[in-house]
This record gives structure tokens, C-alpha cells and sequence, in this order.
């Protein structure tokens, strides 16, 4: 008996041994892996569906979302409605939303179309439209991402493409537009087709 017990004992076995118990599942994972990929963190982003989430003030009272229907001659770059700053002396209109931008996103750009039609020459910036990174907390322009003015004048849609360069990772920020027109000349400063494109996990 000794010896058969010596030899069960050299391959691993216990021979008075029950049956192993099953070995506990491992615990399912609370957080699958989520898939890296663009996305566009603006909500409607052509303004077909109304101002909200855009924010406007328009100095002149006017309505910034206009549909292509009510000017002759002028067609939106998608859809049927766009953005309508300026258009009048002395304006001064703001148009912006807000958005969080996830602490992954990288790299962080923003692409559009624009149209700027004018009475201003095209030698010296007499009406300007910027774009603008803004801390929503503090109302601060944390970068100017584009800039034009009456020089850019443009015979229908044009592309545009401005790269953020700082760091706000985690951060609610705010996509500003400021058109400021001087007191004679019309511009019109015509937006349409946003997207602010970045690489996250979604």
C-alpha cells in the first residue's frame, strides 16, 4: 500500500482525492475596449434641423440661420439652410456652440465651407469674421483659428480647414464665430457644412 501511494504521489495523483472543483469564471469586464475613430463633436452641423444647439446674437436683430429659399440666387452647400453674418453697416455678430472635447481626442481640427460676398475692395480688411476657441468658463479666446475679412471675397463655396494647435483634452470649450463690419460697404459672411473632427474612443 505504502509503495502504490509513493507511486501515485510521483505522477501528481492523490489517490484518496475528490474530483477538482470547477475553477470560478474569470469576472466579465465592466468597460469593454471601446473602438478608436473619427467623429464630428458638433451637433447639427449643417443647420438643417433648426439653430439649436448654435447659439446667436446678431447685432441687427436678425436671424443667422437663413433658408436658401429666401435668397435668390444663392444655394446652400448642403441641405437648404446655412449661416448669414454681416449683411448690414456696422454689424457685429456672434454665432457659437459649445462642446466637450474627450481627454483622448487627437489630432483636433475644424473644416466648413464659406462664401463672402462684399461691397469693400479687396486690398484692405475693412469687415473681418473670426473663428475662435473659447473657454466657456471664462468667455476668453483661447486661439483665433481662422480669420477673414472682405479680401476673401469668393464667387461661391470655399473650404476651409483650421487646425487646433493647444491642448484642451477633457475640457467644454466653445466654437465662436465674431463677424464686425465698419459703417458703410456691406459683407456678407456666408458659413455652411461644419465639422470638428478628432480621433477618440468611442
Amino acid at each position: 500500500m505504502v509503495a502504490a501511494r509513493a507511486d501515485a504521489a510521483v505522477q501528481g495523483i492523490r489517490p484518496d482525492a475528490g474530483e477538482p472543483a470547477d475553477a470560478a469564471p474569470p469576472p466579465a469586464d465592466a468597460s469593454p475596449e471601446c473602438v478608436t475613430g473619427p467623429v464630428n463633436l458638433l451637433s447639427n452641423a449643417g443647420f438643417d434641423t433648426g439653430l439649436t444647439p448654435w447659439v446667436e446674437n446678431s447685432g441687427g436683430g436678425f436671424d443667422l440661420i437663413v433658408n436658401q429659399v429666401d435668397l435668390e440666387g444663392l444655394d446652400a452647400d448642403s441641405g437648404e439652410f446655412f449661416a448669414w453674418l454681416g449683411g448690414y453697416e456696422s454689424a457685429a455678430d456672434v454665432f457659437h456652440q459649445d462642446f466637450f472635447l474627450p481627454t483622448d481626442a487627437t489630432p483636433v481640427t475644424v473644416n466648413g465651407m464659406a462664401w463672402i460676398g462684399s461691397e469693400e475692395g479687396t486690398i484692405t480688411a475693412f469687415d473681418t469674421l473670426e473663428l475662435e476657441l473659447v473657454n466657456v468658463a471664462s468667455g476668453l479666446a483661447l486661439e483665433t483659428l481662422q480669420s477673414w475679412s472682405n479680401i476673401d471675397q469668393s464667387t461661391g463655396w470655399v473650404p476651409f480647414t483650421a487646425p487646433v494647435v493647444g491642448d484642451y483634452a477633457g475640457q467644454t470649450l466653445r466654437l465662436r464665430f465674431t463677424a464686425a463690419l465698419d459703417f458703410s460697404n456691406n459683407t456678407n459672411f456666408f458659413l455652411d457644412t461644419f465639422s470638428l473632427d478628432t480621433t477618440t474612443c468611442q
